[in-house]
């Protein structure tokens, strides 16, 4: 049977361009595979797939670059700690802004799956998985740090210089990763010929997945656990905003790590315990893990108020051209909730002015805010 050509050109016959890209780069030798693993299923219409592809390119990534510039537009959200956080987004952007354009553009050439590039597309999605999993671990241990321990705890953290330890995290995932995939000691991913070294292949797993699963878990669980003791304890804090705001990101945080660790958990048993599954389930399995990049950030904006809020402002500036300005307000909010030892008086301009016109105009503005 004549395999057909998967391009816009295909009436023209082959073209210069997969001639060329035949010659320099070796194709996978398998090639009578029903399932790419780049493309995905070939039996399935090559405009759909396309399609499919880039819609989610383009949507995932601008979804994942709003929750990434959430974090300097949203007054809630510029703390320090929230610089983990922001790694995380970048770290699906590894996906979303890497392996998805990188999938359409082979399908829209037409030439099959070839080696180098199907390496390159396991280097990042390797990478991405290593360092989201590292970030959140960060993100989780934060949060445990400024719940659970004093002030003074939480300011030693923070002071413990974010900016090179986020670097570090990247560097550190992005070298494993490339080790693994250009050397050969880890899973053969684009033609299956052999399984990798298995003590590297253990060690990362072990290093990058199984301890910060448990870490994670129990970071977050007791996250929760100490703000609804808090909270029963102090009836200040539970009425106050960052209350809502506590709760509302732990849990929020919990689903999102339990989604990434279900999302991939097929993938990884398929690997170590039943490597020689057929290509269908093999692939679909890693698909569904990279998939899981498309929802998260889409997740935060639908559940969490504040990302819902940045995302709002983003998009009216990207498409409406209005102004980017904070999008904090304290009218109509309950007020931040802070200690009883820290007590600071901010009394209204309009208030205290005796030569303003709008002295009296309404007396609801004549407030002062302990």
């Amino acid at each position: 049977r004549v395999r057909p050509v998967n391009s816009f050109f295909f009436l023209l016959g082959e073209s210069k361009m997969q001639r060329v890209a035949k010659q320099l780069y070796p194709i996978i030798a398998n090639s009578t595979r029903t399932y790419s693993p780049i493309t995905l299923c070939r039996e399935w219409s090559t405009l759909g797939r396309l399609v499919l592809i880039v819609f989610c390119a383009c949507f995932a990534s601008t979804i994942n670059g709003f929750f990434v510039s959430a974090f300097f537009v949203e007054h809630s959200l510029k703390r320090i700690g929230n610089v983990f956080h922001a790694c995380v987004g970048i770290a699906d952007l590894f996906i979303t802004a890497g392996v998805l354009p990188i999938a359409a553009t082979v399908l829209l050439s037409g030439v099959w799956d070839t080696i180098p590039v199907c390496q390159w597309l396991q280097f990042l999605t390797e990478a991405s998985t290593y360092c989201y999993s590292m970030f959140f671990l960060l993100v989780a241990v934060e949060c445990y740090v400024r719940l659970c321990h004093p002030p003074s705890t939480y300011e030693f953290f923070i002071n413990m210089r974010v900016g090179l330890v986020s670097t570090l995290v990247f560097v550190l995932g992005i070298t494993v990763a490339a080790v693994g995939t250009f050397y050969g000691l880890d899973y053969d991913y684009c033609e299956r010929s052999h399984h990798g070294h298995y003590t590297f292949r253990l060690s990362t797993t072990i290093i990058f997945h199984g301890i910060p699963f448990i870490l994670t878990s129990y970071t977050l669980i007791a996250s929760s656990i100490r703000i609804n003791q808090h909270s029963r304890l102090q009836a200040s804090y539970k009425r106050s905003l960052q209350y809502s705001r506590d709760l509302s990101m732990i849990k929020i945080n919990i689903l999102a790590y339990f989604m990434y660790a279900l999302a991939w958990t097929p993938f990884l048993i398929i690997l170590h315990r039943y490597p020689t599954i057929s290509d269908n389930h093999f692939y679909q399995t890693a698909w569904a893990g990279i998939s899981r990049s498309l929802f998260t950030s889409i997740m935060y904006g639908f559940l969490n108020t504040s990302f819902g809020r940045a995302y709002a402002n983003l998009f009216y500036y990207c498409c409406c051209k209005s102004s980017l300005h904070g999008t904090y307000h304290t009218r109509h909010r309950r007020t931040d909730y802070r200690p009883t030892t820290d007590v600071r008086v901010h009394i209204m301009h309009q208030a205290v002015s005796g030569n303003s016109p709008q002295r009296g105009a309404s007396t609801s503005r004549d407030t002062q805010e302990l």
